[in-house]
């Protein structure tokens, strides 16, 4: 090989090294513990972790965190105390649950934003308020429902935005079931749905389903043997997939 295409052959790998160091920097994780707790971990290191939940039998290792959000005050959502590192609580409800707070934070390259849902489909009465929360980071939008007991009116649908990432609850009787998760699915059409709060081995005495009524007649379903994702833009699927993910 001359000379010049050996420095040519130089340059482009140095270039395709430099792509996939900026697309590694530019990654964010996210980790499932069961249920509706998720720690995500942005580029710049950020970490989030998403409706920490109380002693109801998950093991619970050492998480630390830099922010939290609870959606609402139940206590297989909201224990933040268990959390290490000190970490700022955003809560979605106000005290007593009486009505939602407004909630606009930005830490580094995370931007987390609130919106007013509701526990039930009769607008709180029976199990109260709840809040969706987005968590943007490196141009991801990720959207966790909770326990949203509704589908989405199109004032949610509008305010929600795109979504890369929906964490969806699919157990029913106390939140939305199987059904109606395809349903906000299909209407927010993310690349990448993960179903939560729905029945596992902890949860077996619970009155909720488990996640096969949701996945039945579902194409583009993956059932990954890891605990923690890596997601940047460029390596969303092409295609809405399901990602069934793992807690232990």
């Amino acid at each position: 090989m001359g000379y010049a295409l050996r420095s040519l052959a130089m340059v482009v790998g140095l270039g395709m090294c430099l792509v996939c160091s900026v697309a590694a920097a530019q990654s964010a994780t996210l980790r499932w513990y069961g249920h509706a707790f998720f720690l995500l971990t942005s580029a710049q290191g950020v970490r989030v972790a998403m409706d920490p939940y109380g002693a109801i039998g998950y093991p619970m290792p050492r998480v630390e965190a830099g922010v939290v959000t609870v959606s609402h005050e139940h206590g297989d959502h909201n224990d933040p105390n268990r959390l290490a590192g000190a970490p700022e609580v955003l809560r979605g409800l106000k005290a007593g649950g009486v009505g939602w707070n407004p909630v606009s934070y930005q830490k580094k390259d995370v931007r987390i934003t609130a919106i007013p849902a509701y526990h039930d489909d009769v607008q709180g009465q029976k199990r109260g308020l709840n809040t969706i929360f987005i968590v943007e980071t490196g141009h991801l939008r990720l959207a966790h429902l909770s326990d949203i007991g509704h589908t989405l009116s199109e004032a949610i649908v509008k305010a929600m935005g795109r979504i890369d990432i929906l964490l969806v609850p699919v157990g029913g009787n106390f939140s939305i079931d199987g059904r109606q998760a395809k349903e906000i699915m299909s209407r927010l059409r993310p690349r990448i749905s993960i179903p939560i709060h729905y029945k596992t081995p902890v949860t077996a005495s619970w009155p909720i389903e488990d996640e096969s009524a949701f996945l039945a007649g579902l194409k583009n379903v993956r059932r990954l043997d890891t605990l923690t994702v890596s997601l940047t833009p460029e390596t969303l699927p092409a295609q809405p997939e399901v990602w069934v993910m793992r807690y232990r």
